[in-house]
């Protein structure tokens, strides 16, 4: 397996490229049938071609700044708290609350890239910026359309929609509720064959979730399709915490610690 060092280099490399525009050199840090979910809840996009497209399409255009708040490295996977600036035109800059998942092969190449952030508040943002954000709407509709085609358009609309401001609330609550040491209302909203996760191991309840989360506080926290991820932190460590929804009922849940 890489070693932590090696894995932040392999993840450090994608920014790197990004704010170089360099398309073949993005590229090349991903296995051949490697996925990006960007945002989590659209469609995906899998294999070199798809991914040539989703760079032509978002990041191309615009000049993009990943600012790093946290690493977390937990397995073979690394996950950042990130805000992304993004600069779409000279008046129009977004900046964009993210966690980012990625998911490393064994010669550290990134076999998935899942992006978690809203992308109702971020169309807020767009139009908020009043005329000067038309040009650049009209700049992301015709590339859109372009590079995706009516299909691949769809897909990323399907963004749109998720388990809501509700939900995150209550997710929230439960991982409160989990430190706390409250498991049994816990239990109450997890599904009967929930998959739960602390690090790279498995929890067979509720209360053993909750000694793991002992005294851990839930910090930025973000619904995107139908997950809820939130940064936790004991004051002296992070984690990140994904949460997979199936209507009300919580699917699965992982805390991602640091190795």
């Amino acid at each position: 397996m890489p070693t932590r060092r090696e894995l932040l280099a392999a993840v450090d490399a994608s920014p790197a490229a990004v704010a170089e525009h360099d398309k073949d050199r993005w590229l090349s840090l991903f296995a051949p049938s490697a996925i990006v979910n960007d945002p989590v809840g659209s469609a995906p996009h899998r294999g070199r071609a798809q991914l040539s497209r989703f760079y032509d399409t978002f990041i191309a255009p615009n000049d993009i700044t990943f600012q790093v708040h946290q690493d977390i490295v937990c397995g073979s996977t690394v996950l950042r708290d990130v805000t992304l600036k993004i600069q779409m035109s000279d008046r129009v800059t977004l900046s964009v609350p993210a966690h980012l998942r990625y998911a490393m092969t064994a010669d550290a190449r990134i076999d998935g890239l899942y992006a978690h952030w809203e992308l109702v508040p971020m169309v807020g943002q767009l139009i908020g910026k009043g005329l000067p954000a038309a040009a650049v709407s009209r700049r992301l509709t015709v590339g859109l359309l372009r590079n995706q085609r009516l299909a691949g358009t769809a897909g990323f609309a399907r963004g749109f929609v998720g388990v809501g401001g509700r939900t995150k609330r209550r997710a929230a609550e439960l991982l409160s509720a989990l430190a706390a040491g409250d498991s049994a209302n816990a239990a109450a909203v997890l599904a009967e064959s929930a998959a739960l996760r602390f690090g790279v191991d498995d929890v067979h309840s509720p209360a053993e979730f909750g000694e793991h989360l002992a005294g851990w506080r839930v910090g930025k926290i973000i619904a995107a399709g139908h997950t809820v991820s939130a940064t936790l932190t004991d004051g002296r460590s992070y984690a990140l915490a994904m949460l997979e929804y199936a209507g009300c009922t919580v699917s699965s849940m992982s805390v991602f610690v640091d190795r």
